[in-house]
Parts: structure tokens; sequence; C-alpha cells
């Protein structure tokens, strides 16, 4: 079976940070009171001095993330289309309105009088 690993937010990790530099606890009563490994919140300190003690994203904000993206893509795609269509459609009644007369009682006697010789 193997080892559980805890994880710990980033809030904590700045906490333990910040009582180690400010003199309040030691090392050692850090670890012994939240029973953390040396190592690892010599680690800590280590990413905190350098400036990159940063909460990582989770698996799910990683996925959430990728979701959005493909969301975004579709929704560019769609616009295109729609886009697309509009500009189709402007030219089809602009081209019936041209090109396209109707027929009609009041003014079939307007169209016999141009179709004869």
């Amino acid at each position: 079976m193997g080892k559980i690993r805890r994880k710990f937010d980033i809030q904590f990790k700045n906490e333990v940070v910040q009582a180690i530099q400010s003199g309040t606890f030691t090392l050692n009563q850090v670890c012994q009171e939240h029973q953390l490994s040396r190592a690892t919140v010599e680690r800590w300190l280590e990413k905190a001095t350098q400036g990159t003690l940063t909460a990582r994203p989770s698996l799910r904000e990683k996925a959430l993330e990728k979701e959005v993206d493909k969301l975004k893509a579709k929704v560019g795609d769609l616009v295109m289309q729609i886009d697309l269509l509009k500009k189709f459609h402007q030219e089809l009644a602009a081209k019936r309105s041209v090109d396209s007369s109707v027929i009609t009682l009041r003014n079939l006697a307007q169209f016999q009088r141009d179709a004869k010789p």
C-alpha cells in the first residue's frame, strides 16, 4: 500500500514560512507541531525566498481550462458561420430585388406592353 500524500494550500505554506522567517517558531517546532518533514518545510522556505512558492492549478481547474478553450474555439467557428450566412442572405435579398419581379393583375399590362415588338 502506498504512502498517503498530504496536500497543503498556499496559504498554509505561507503561514509556516512566515512563522519561521519572523523567528516566532523554529524549523523543528513547526515540523513537530504540524507533523511535517524537515525537507518539505526547507523546500517551502527555499521557494519562498526565490519567489516561486505559488499554488498549482488542480486537475479540475486544468480540465475546466481545456473545456473553456474548446468552447471558445467552437464559439469562434459559429460566429464565422453566422457572419457567412448573413452575407449570403444579404446578397440573396439584393439579387431577388434586382432580378425578379412579381407579376400581379395590377402590373400585368405593363409587362405585356414591354413584351410586344
